[in-house]
């Protein structure tokens, strides 16, 4: 089980969990585009892949082309989570697009 980030931890370590909050609300923006994506793209073998796709994409993200999270957003993944956070709603529509 991951553990939530403690108040204490981040205190302690503020610019780094917040960069990997940073990092997480990237791979889940992307990873939900891409399942858009895949709704609507086909090849001649049904619906697109899109985990080979996510991978090509995001080795090829630099920090320039990360979106900041919105307000109110939780991560996911827990360990990703302050432990004062519940539980996360879906990403906003518009950021899906």
């Amino acid at each position: 089980m991951n553990m939530a980030i403690s108040k204490t931890s981040y205190k302690d370590l503020k610019e780094y969990w917040d960069y990997q909050r940073l990092l997480e609300y990237n791979r889940e923006l992307l990873r939900h585009r891409l399942k858009n994506v895949q709704k609507t793209v086909f090849s001649q073998y049904g619906e697109v892949d899109t985990t080979e796709m996510f991978n090509n994409i995001w080795n090829r993200m630099e920090s320039g082309d990360y979106e900041k999270p919105t307000k109110g957003w939780i991560p996911e993944d827990t360990k990703y989570r302050f432990e004062w956070e519940g539980e996360p709603r879906p990403l906003d529509k518009k950021h899906i697009i």
